[in-house]
């Protein structure tokens, strides 16, 4: 039997001692601050204090009216006193008070009205 050299064997010692492969995140499992999952179109509701697909299942649904492409989401308070506005150009988190003839922000800059062809939103 042939005689290995110390330094081979030393050599084949020292990898199995290695530092293990890091592992690089799951794809698609990055959540926010409110772990809600982002890839899966989650967002925090202020209104239902939990993480929610706004495109799942909104009270209100309409076309984006600066994009047709695009779609306006609505969640509506149990009582139907604030509404949750999801929209492009819409700050996020965006909570509107009810007021004659639909919601509005506080500053007013934001208004979801209710008219004859449906709701509208105004920015």
């Amino acid at each position: 039997m042939q005689k290995k050299p110390p330094a081979l064997l030393a050599a084949a010692l020292a990898a199995c001692t290695a530092p293990p492969f890091e592992t690089a995140p799951a794809i698609g499992g990055g959540r926010d601050a409110h772990s809600c999952i982002t890839s899966a179109g989650q967002s925090w509701s202020v209104l239902k204090q939990q993480c929610i697909q706004p495109f799942d299942n909104p009270d209100i649904q309409f076309a984006d009216p600066d994009n047709g492409t695009l779609a306006v989401y609505v969640l509506l308070s149990d009582d139907k006193s604030r509404a949750e506005v999801s929209a492009s150009g819409v700050p996020e988190h965006t909570v509107l008070e009810n007021v004659k003839g639909g919601y509005a922000s506080r500053n007013g800059k934001i208004r979801l009205l209710r008219g004859k062809g449906g709701w509208k939103l105004t920015k």
